[in-house]
């Protein structure tokens, strides 16, 4: 969930329940204060019979009214408690029962007790409680909306430098050298957050230009030492005088020095991948060129008898050619060299893409870490790079490139059109 809208919900909930609580505080404070206006009015009735029967001597005569009744009952010496109460009387104006307001008092007419029931009707000032509530809460909820509303896009201009650097932080690249402009907000923190993101950028930026430096360097300088390395083995094999166990270890040494050959032109091309050097590209036809490598790899499939079956249409991709033998022989070399005697190789390509498949381990790979520099299987002979190079030239041309094993077959699937 988005932090704008956790907030509003959030916000919403809160501000829901305030209104609720303050809503029936609000309405009992009213109907509290109206109501001790009714109790008012009853104690002016009390008084003014008070008033009247101690001036003429007897009970004041009855009128009948629709919103106010008085009953005056004989008692003999029971004793009357004064008290208010909510009740019930009928109207006989709308001959229907209403709610009303009552107080209980006592009244003594020469030696003669009577009780005094006075009844103010209810109506009006119940209509008038809801009246209030519903104008108040219909207040209450159009300003809910319309802060809302301000709040949201408040909120939404404040977070606008934050959701500036995070499209940046997205786009960030090292191959591309960038580095997080610098943020010249209004806000404090998001200004503290853009300074230590940028630091962190350009060191992050300078620390890999140094390491592909260093890797690219190093690739160069090894070039010498082989290349004198196997001009040395070639004078020591042509020594008639070798045994055959330094023979073994010679042909051995060949073994080794060619697994750094292949290593150091492995480096150097990805260095050149992943700095974007290559020579220009051009629009051309895949099929045939994909056959050709197959059969330049027709032999050492057969020496292990691993079966190749070929699906190949016509397929127009634009890259530049030395970037695409090398995808084919990572390609082939890894279904070879990860497949088992007698195994199956399926070649699919039509115009949206290619599909390289081969069976071998029965478990499917890890698809976090095969595309991954130096990852290879413990009983692997490869350099580990294959795969990376494949996923850097896929990614260089913007073409898909995504595994997945099913029916026992490790699948690598290059979408070259989305």
């Amino acid at each position: 969930m988005r932090l704008l809208d956790k907030y509003n919900r959030t916000s919403l909930i809160a501000t829901c329940f305030i209104i609720i609580v303050a809503g029936f505080v609000y309405y009992f404070t009213i109907s509290y204060i109206l109501t001790g206006k009714v109790d008012k009015d009853l104690m002016v009735e009390e008084n003014e019979i008070f008033d009247y029967v101690k001036l003429n001597g007897h009970l004041p005569q009855v009128f009948k009214s629709e919103d106010l009744k008085i009953k005056f009952q004989k008692i003999g010496n029971e004793k009357v408690v004064r008290k208010f109460s909510d009740t019930q009387y009928y109207n006989d104006l709308d001959s229907e029962m209403e709610s009303g307001r009552s107080l209980v008092s006592a009244v003594n007419v020469g030696k003669q007790p009577y009780r005094i029931i006075i009844t103010e009707s209810k109506v009006e000032t119940e209509e008038l409680i809801r009246v209030i509530f519903i104008i108040t809460l219909g207040i209450i909820l159009v300003l809910l909306v319309f802060l809302l509303l301000v709040n949201r896009l408040l909120m939404r201009n404040l977070w606008q430098p934050f959701y500036s650097m995070l499209q940046q932080i997205k786009q960030f690249n090292l191959a591309d050298q960038q580095v997080i402009a610098p943020l010249n907000a209004s806000i404090d923190e998001f200004n503290d957050m853009n300074r230590e993101v940028t630091a962190m950028s350009k060191r992050v930026t300078h620390d890999y230009i140094a390491l592909k430096k260093f890797v690219e360097n190093a690739a160069h300088e090894l070039m010498t030492p082989v290349a004198v390395l196997n001009s040395k083995l070639d004078n020591l094999a042509q020594d008639n005088d070798i045994t055959v166990h330094q023979s073994k270890l010679i042909t051995e040494l060949y073994g080794v020095i060619g697994k750094m050959t292949r290593l150091n032109k492995s480096m150097l091309l990805l260095a050149r991948v992943e700095n974007k050097l290559m020579p220009e590209q051009v629009e051309m036809e895949i099929s045939e060129a994909l056959r050709e490598k197959l059969s330049e790899f027709q032999g050492l499939y057969q020496a292990r008898g691993i079966v190749v079956e070929a699906h190949l249409q016509p397929c127009h991709v634009n890259m530049n050619r030395d970037l695409l033998t090398n995808l084919f022989n990572n390609l082939l070399a890894n279904a070879m060299r990860h497949n088992h005697t007698g195994g199956k190789v399926i070649v699919d390509l039509d115009a949206s893409g290619m599909r390289m498949s081969n069976t071998g381990k029965d478990t499917a790979l890890d698809e976090e870490v095969i595309f991954q520099r130096f990852y290879k299987s413990s009983e692997s002979e490869g350099t580990g790079l294959g795969l990376t190079l494949v996923k850097e030239i896929c990614d260089l041309y913007g073409f898909q490139l995504s595994y997945h094993y099913a029916g026992q077959l490790h699948c690598f699937t290059i979408k070259f059109r989305a």
